[in-house]
């Protein structure tokens, strides 16, 4: 009898429903009526490469792309420039879908870990890991300890597989959505002439 990965069990199926669903959900609920997307496709195909070969590094790469897009905004003092706004809220998404933020955030809908958190093991569950509380025995800091520690791993272990699944569909419906805005303006342009 083989062993199933319940982690890589999920995946294939997650990613050709759940994660193309939310990340089409979560993508056009942010562009709204956008007429040009927030940010160039070289971003997105950066930001697919960082998934596909440092997942961890997603959280770190938006936010770094973010403080970026502030300091130009910055640059161009109180007048603003509501594209730059708007590419500072695309990689606040991506840090928040990616769950690289609190995942117990309320103000997060959803995200990959938050889909993990779905999918833990029963004895994973925080309703299964006794609270702290004054009096404890050793054993039960130590069961206690040994729960947190293995959540906190099967979390991790979540995150390292699906992260590239769902930035993956992410950014195919960015490039789709981001082609779709070209031939909309391209569209608009030959009305005008």
């Amino acid at each position: 009898m083989t062993s199933v990965d319940p982690i890589a069990d999920r995946l294939d199926l997650l990613s050709d429903t759940v994660y193309r669903e939310q990340a089409a959900e979560q993508l056009d609920g942010f562009l709204g009526n956008c007429k040009k997307f927030p940010v160039k496709k070289s971003q997105i195909y950066g930001l697919r490469m960082i998934a596909r070969q440092q997942p961890g590094q997603v959280g770190k790469f938006a936010g770094s792309q973010g403080q970026r897009a502030n300091r130009k905004l910055k640059m161009k003092g109180e007048k603003g420039d509501h594209r730059i706004e708007a590419e500072i809220l695309f990689w606040k998404l991506v840090a928040n879908l990616c769950g690289d933020l609190d995942a117990n955030r309320p103000d997060i809908e959803w995200s990959v870990v938050k889909a993990g958190i779905d999918h833990l093991p029963t004895d994973l569950h925080e309703d299964n890991i006794p609270e702290k509380r004054p009096g404890m025995t050793a054993d039960e800091r130590q069961r206690r300890n040994e729960l947190r520690r293995k959540r906190k791993e099967w979390l991790a272990r979540w995150s390292e597989a699906h992260f590239p699944a769902f930035i993956e569909r992410f950014c195919t419906h960015a490039l789709f959505r981001s082609k779709q805005l070209e031939n909309v303006g391209s569209e608009l342009q030959e009305d005008v002439t």
